[in-house]
């Protein structure tokens, strides 16, 4: 095995076919051994008078002969026949192997030389190139479907790198801003020859919010990020689950005048407490947020050919179909200028995507810009109950 690892792929095929070829020109000509002596003998046989004296016999020959008397004998020039025969085959063989294994070798290299062509253009493809294909146009061979598989994995490489690079880069900013803020409010500090208590005051309460948003962030990246994948699972009610975080977004509701509607069938479901309920938290809430003035928050918990599936659907402004593979991305943020005046920082659906599938469950939006959103969690096993809806 480890001696095949050495040898180059062409000059293994051509082995292969070689002693392929090498076998099948073997059987060929013991074949032809053979039938050329039984033909020999029988032309002996029909022209006994040509027989002088009696040189080999049957028996002696390297190969029997059906059908033919043991004490059949062979002249001397049907034997020296047969002996020329058998080392003109020999060398036929033999001439034949060693151009047919060298036309194979000439044959597999060209048939490899596509490949070496790939490897080629693969090699140059560094992370700074990714934007770089491999080209495979009128290719319809394994060849052609081999750069074709490449070229999608290097647009999911590319894909990747670059939400790398808006991660690192939206990190940095969500991190840096609350920093800035600190050390502006510590230089102001400096530059004071004698700061007043209520200055100390200010840059100090300064200092614990942006501290807090600090430590918010990191706590969120951590949940996110989590490889944990094990959790103690109890029964939870949701319809209590979802009546107390209504309860707690109370207010909210009530400054934009907005009417929460619960529809709930499904009586409990299977999932940790604490993470579902900061999933829902967050869904119910940014609901509130991004929606208008006397709108409505629609809660459904229904099953739907044997499984359980939560929708939560509000009336406010949408999100542009093209942004909507986007929104669990960390970070993103539909209005940016809209998420910094309500204190997001881009991260409340991704940490709700991370918790929905740590459940195995999946989540979906559908929306309509101008119309309102619906997130769409399906895939839950629970307890139907019968049909319970409340106006919160």
């Amino acid at each position: 095995m480890k001696f095949t690892n050495r040898v180059s792929l062409r000059m293994r095929i051509t082995l292969l076919a070689g002693a392929i070829l090498l076998l099948c020109s073997l059987i060929l000509t013991m074949t032809a051994s053979y039938n050329a002596r039984t033909q020999f003998i029988n032309i002996e046989l029909a022209n006994p008078q040509q027989a002088k004296e009696p040189y080999r016999a049957i028996e002696e020959s390297r190969l029997p002969t059906v059908g033919i008397a043991p004490n059949t004998t062979l002249s001397p020039a049907v034997t020296q026949a047969k002996d020329n025969f058998d080392t003109t085959i020999i060398i036929i063989l033999v001439i034949v192997s060693v151009l047919g294994m060298g036309l194979v070798y000439i044959v597999a290299g060209r048939s490899l030389d596509p490949i070496h062509e790939l490897s080629k253009a693969i090699s140059t493809i560094t992370e700074h190139e990714l934007k770089k294909r491999i080209p495979h146009v009128g290719r319809k061979d394994e060849v052609g479907v081999l750069a074709h598989s490449f070229n999608i994995m290097l647009d999911r490489l590319e894909k990747s790198f670059l939400k790398q690079k808006r991660f690192s880069a939206n990190v940095a900013h969500e991190l840096k801003t609350p920093l800035a803020i600190i050390h502006a409010g510590t230089q102001v500090l400096h530059m004071e020859k004698n700061p007043s208590k209520s200055e100390y005051e200010e840059t100090l309460a300064i200092t614990e919010k942006n501290v807090k948003r600090l430590m918010a962030v990191v706590d969120d990246l951590m949940n996110l990020y989590d490889e944990k994948e094990g959790f103690e699972t109890t029964s939870i009610c949701l319809k209590d689950m979802f009546e107390t975080i209504c309860s707690e977004l109370h207010p909210h509701f009530e400054e934009k005048q907005i009417v929460t509607e619960l529809h709930c069938e499904l009586h409990n479901v299977k999932g940790y407490e604490a993470l579902l309920y900061r999933a829902f938290f967050n869904l119910i809430e940014n609901a509130a947020k991004y929606n208008k003035i006397g709108g409505k928050i629609h809660i459904k918990a229904m099953e739907i050919n044997g499984v359980g599936q939560i929708s939560i659907s509000d009336t406010g402004n949408g999100i542009y179909s093209d942004e909507l593979l986007q929104i669990f991305e960390p970070f993103y943020r539909v209005n940016k200028s809209r998420s910094r005046k309500t204190g997001g920082v881009g991260l409340g659906l991704s940490i709700v995507k991370t918790i929905i599938e740590k459940h195995g469950w999946k989540i979906t939006v559908d929306s309509t810009f101008g119309q309102g959103s619906v997130f769409t969690i399906s895939g839950i096993e629970g307890q139907i109950n019968s049909k319970r809806s409340s106006i919160i």
